[in-house]
Parts: C-alpha cells; structure tokens; sequence
C-alpha cells in the first residue's frame, strides 16, 4: 500500500468518531442543487446577492468580500493547511450552518462545535486523473484546488447539479508542471476589493488542479443525475459546460436552502 494511503488511513482512524460525523450529511440535499462559490475577478457582489436564496458553498479568503454583501455561503471550506493557519480567525468567524476543514486543523478549532472534519488523501496524481472519493467520511481526493474538495462534498450530499461561479482558474503567478513558477502580467487573481496576497502561501498548482477538474468532469459523466456547470463569467475554466448564471437563476424552479 502506497505511503499516502497509509498516511490517510492512519488520520482517519486516529479521528474516526470525528470523521464519521460526516455521515450525517450524506445525501441531505438529494436531488437539491447548490452553488459553489470561487473567489477569482470574476466574482461580483450583484452576482451573490442573487444566491441568497440558494444552497451555496464558500471557500477559502471569501470572507473579504463579506462587508459588501448580505450574501452568506451556507456552507464553508478549506483544505490548505497554510491559508487556514494564516486566516484561522477570519474562518472561525465565518456565519454560516457548516465549516469543513481538514482533520490536520482541527487543533485551530479546539472550542468551535461547527466544524466537520475530513482527511485531505495527499497524493501527487499528475498525468493521471485524481482521486473522486465517494466516501467523504473516510477521506477526500486532493486536487489541489478546493473547489475539487467542494464538487466531491456536493456528490456526497446529493445534490443532482453544480453550479460554479467565480472559478477564473488564471493566476499571476502559478506553478507548472515541474514546481517552477509562471508569471503572468495584468492578470488579476482575485475579486474586486480583495486585499488577499499569495505571500507565505501555496501557489497555485494550475496544471494539477485542471486534472482534477477534468477527473470531477469524467466522474459527472460517468454518474447520470449528477452534473457540474461553469457558471463563472469568463474565466480559463473549459473542463464543464458553460451556462449563464441569469439563465439558470430566471426562471428559478428549484430554489432551495
């Protein structure tokens, strides 16, 4: 058995009472549909305000947009151990019904009973595809992109369609294949106002994480009543059917949160 599995293995029975606290969640929104949210240029607060009546996920440094809006995610997640260190306050501030994070920060949260926790399988898939885990309680396949983690939870919770929105997939600066950066000039990584930097932090690891949407593609396909849409205005994200988000908001049939 390769190390990474062991090593997931190992979290997971180490926190398996923990881990299995994601069972409640399995198929809790069956058939629903549910919005996860980027937090690229792309991203506007008029385009939030209009998901405030629908299921959304928020991730990562969303919270800065927060003073412009009334929107709130209704779900939270994060997997990059280094972001969540940084921001670890913004996050335990986060309103929303749910956060989920990885078993590795828990120790960040000791006193916060809104947390479900998940083991982040590490592994170094490229070229191949990554890992889908159908089994979130058992542990979740890296991407390295947490908007990966968020399409894999929306299966594990039910919901028959996923909408993404604000996924831009385009950076000033990420890594290719080989680990070495690539910079990209007037490129904008994230939305208006946001005073987020990448300094200390991960880069991202474009060539990957593309895979891995390319696997969650593959998976959708291959799963009949589950499907991932583009609904990002503009972008470099080419791996899922694009539509128009006011086209899938009016009419709105199947609203629900």
């Amino acid at each position: 058995m390769k190390k990474e599995y062991l090593i997931s293995l190992k979290q997971y029975i180490q926190n398996y009472s923990l881990c299995n606290e994601l069972k409640q969640y399995k198929g809790l929104h069956n058939g629903k549909r549910c919005f996860i949210i980027g937090t690229g240029p792309s991203l506007t607060v008029e385009d939030l305000e209009k998901l405030k009546n629908e299921i959304t996920f928020g991730s990562n440094r969303i919270f800065e947009i927060f003073p412009k809006t009334t929107w709130r995610p209704t779900y939270y997640m994060n997997q990059d151990y280094k972001l969540i260190e940084k921001f670890q306050q913004d996050i335990k501030a986060v309103d929303c019904q749910r956060l989920f994070l990885p078993i590795d920060a828990k120790h960040f949260f000791a006193d916060n009973d809104n947390i479900s926790y998940f083991v982040l399988r590490y592994k170094e898939f490229y070229p191949g595809f990554a890992d889908f885990s159908m089994h979130l309680n058992r542990f979740m396949g890296q991407g390295f992109t947490v908007t990966y983690g968020a399409i894999q939870m929306a299966y594990y919770m039910g919901f028959s369609e996923v909408y993404l929105l604000g996924i831009d997939h385009n950076y000033s600066v990420s890594l290719d294949e080989n680990g070495i950066p690539v910079i990209k000039d007037n490129v904008q990584d994230y939305f208006a106002g946001s005073k987020a930097s990448n300094k200390g932090l991960n880069l991202p690891r474009i060539v990957e994480s593309t895979m891995a949407y390319i696997t969650a593609r593959k998976f959708a396909d291959a799963h009949p009543g589950f499907t991932v849409y583009n609904a990002t205005r503009g972008g470099k994200l080419e791996a899922f059917k694009r539509v128009d988000l006011d086209e899938v908001l009016s009419p709105n049939p199947n609203s629900c949160q």
